[in-house]
């Protein structure tokens, strides 16, 4: 379990480990939710919707401040979270850097098989 200050000191190590890997796409530190699948989901603050100017889909923003304890609960833990584009990638980026757990996320477009 690492505390916010402890995954924000790791993101520059882990960074310098993936910074030649094509389809890394985002570095950064991200809530560990250890939530089980049996509990009911956690509850957030109020959401109003917003259009952006562009006319795209309406976006769900936050009307009051979140603190971190509200986000990760009591004692909550933090991860490294890295994005990429290619599911090959997955096993090239570290599990952990120092004490801090690292998660992959393979991200982009769905596309049919």
């Amino acid at each position: 379990m690492a505390t916010l200050d402890e995954a924000r000191s790791a993101k520059a190590a882990l960074r310098e480990k993936v910074v030649g890997l094509a389809g890394v796409i985002g570095v950064g530190v991200a809530p560990e939710f250890t939530t089980s699948l049996g509990q009911p989901p956690r509850e957030y603050p109020t959401r109003a919707q917003a259009r952006p100017a562009s006319g795209g889909s309406p976006v769900e923003v936050l009307t009051e401040e979140v603190s971190v304890e509200q986000v990760t609960g009591p004692g909550g833990s933090w991860v490294l979270q890295v994005n990429v584009t290619d599911p090959a990638l997955v096993d090239k980026v570290p599990e952990e850097i120092g004490d801090v757990a690292v998660r992959v996320r393979v991200v982009g477009a769905v596309r049919a098989g």
